[in-house]
């Protein structure tokens, strides 16, 4: 059984290991939505940035969720469905506060609530991927040790 500090631990590197993967998913979103939007405009070094301090932002909801026991595909669900509707309020708000509501505005809006979805589809893929070939290492280990123990 693991403890609670080992379970904040894990928690925090799944964390960290989430943040890279959704600051890549920024950068590529980025890259998607200038080129739809705004193909001619030229990007200082200061963009460099903003996929950093997206990611770290849209990361906060995911570290403030720890969870003492495993939830259900369920509850999993709506958390996601939670999670994707605060980055998305936390992203425009930060993105557009005290502008003026345009056409252009909301269609870019929507771009970027599309986005949000993708990376976090893509985060929960990888997670996934990552994960699947942990347990598939963790129980091979565990068979060649009982095959060592038995044998």
């Amino acid at each position: 059984m693991t403890t609670m500090k080992e379970h904040l631990k894990d928690h925090l590197k799944e964390c960290l290991r989430n943040y890279f993967i959704i600051v890549t998913g920024i950068n590529l979103a980025v890259f998607v939505l200038g080129m739809i939007f705004r193909p001619d405009q030229k990007l200082g070094y200061d963009a460099f940035l903003y996929p950093i301090i997206y990611g770290a932002i849209t990361s906060i909801p995911n570290l403030l969720m720890v969870e003492k026991k495993e939830p259900t595909i369920k509850q999993t669900i709506f958390r996601e469905f939670i999670g994707v509707i605060l980055i998305s309020a936390i992203l425009l708000t930060t993105m557009f506060a005290g502008m003026k509501i345009t056409g252009e505005l909301v269609v870019i809006s929507c771009g970027i609530v599309i986005s949000v979805v993708c990376i976090t589809i893509l985060v929960n893929v990888i997670s996934w991927i990552l994960d699947s070939k942990k347990a598939e290492s963790l129980t091979n280990d565990l068979l060649a040790f009982q095959n060592r123990i038995n044998g």
